[in-house]
């Protein structure tokens, strides 16, 4: 009998161990991303491969107890998508926008005018050019194609200008997209003197926008955020997907340089993620929770960066 229950202990001990070294962890009791709000979700309904469809997204980040999703597409707004899933899925805050590429009109402020009263107020954010952009053609095609402008010379443009005062005017969230560094710079100072309150560049530190760390303090100054996306963890010349080998890598180690320069306050962790064969959103944060962690970023700051400024941007505090 005792050498029975022996070998049962040392079977199992070995089971232990082997259960350690050959399989991933547990699952945590609480999810290291609960509470936390990603302005930068893509999913299905798009042109482009993704890896789930917005209930997909919203049932798993309501499963992990993250508190809410921005879901953005390239080419249609996404304020009635979010109205809907909100209907289908409790428990979890889900917002949608416009991009500004020429699906929509380009700079259209119209489009805009019309996001904000889509049926169930889920229209939040706008984003300025983004593949369609001058800066993204010019770094991704040609040196000299020609893409969507909204400050050339450093001047807004009239189109530019006229959406920026619909945002002041419904407390909208200005997100840069894919401009050039010089033109974010004119058009985070002319939407703070128009009074917009939130705002957000763009995944500002990889090279599409390509912000200099001095460039990104000027703007934090004037009130806008910095995103740092777990996508771009995943960018360089060794990525796993194709398409991201042509993207700068910028992960925990500058967003802490970030938060010694200028602080939290002015950088938000999101995710960037939905494409087909990538990770899902959720993990991804809790990989970038964990990355920013081992950089010694304190706990204080990563709740400030992926749930307390997200939710001021929102208006969600």
């Amino acid at each position: 009998m005792r050498t029975g229950l022996l070998f049962a202990a040392l079977t199992l001990g070995c089971g232990q161990a082997f259960a350690q070294a050959a399989f991933p962890p547990p699952p945590p009791k609480v999810s290291p991303a609960a509470g936390v709000i990603d302005l930068h979700v893509h999913s299905h309904p798009d042109v482009f491969g993704r890896n789930m469809d917005d209930i997909d997204i919203a049932r798993m980040a309501q499963s992990r107890g993250m508190k809410g999703i921005v879901l953005k597409n390239h080419i249609s707004e996404t304020a009635s998508r979010a109205a809907l899933v909100m209907k289908v899925v409790p428990g979890i805050e889900v917002f949608g926008g416009i991009v500004l590429n020429r699906a929509v009109g380009g700079i259209n402020p119209v489009a805009v005018e019309w996001l904000h009263r889509f049926y169930g107020s889920r229209g939040k954010v706008v984003w300025l050019p983004t593949f369609e952009s001058d800066k993204h053609v010019k770094t991704f095609g040609k040196p000299d194609a020609q893409g969507l402008v909204v400050a050339p010379g450093g001047k807004v443009t009239p189109e530019t200008e006229e959406v920026l005062k619909i945002i002041a005017r419904e407390n909208l969230v200005l997100a840069t997209g894919h401009v050039h560094p010089e033109e974010i710079l004119a058009v985070v100072k002319r939407a703070h003197e128009l009074g917009v309150k939130n705002i957000v560049i763009t995944h500002g530190f990889t090279n599409v926008p390509g912000l200099t760390m001095e460039q990104a303090k000027q703007v934090v100054d004037l009130g806008a955020m910095i995103e740092v996306c777990f996508l771009q963890f995943q960018a360089g010349p060794e990525a796993p997907l194709a398409f991201l080998k042509h993207w700068k890598q910028v992960n925990a180690r500058h967003i802490a340089e970030a938060v010694k320069t200028f602080g939290a306050k002015g950088i938000v962790v999101s995710s960037d993620l939905g494409q087909s064969a990538n990770i899902t959103h959720p993990d991804g944060m809790e990989v970038a929770i964990a990355a920013m962690k081992k950089e010694g970023i304190s706990d204080a700051d990563i709740d400030t960066m992926l749930r307390k400024n997200p939710a001021k941007l929102l208006g969600m505090n």
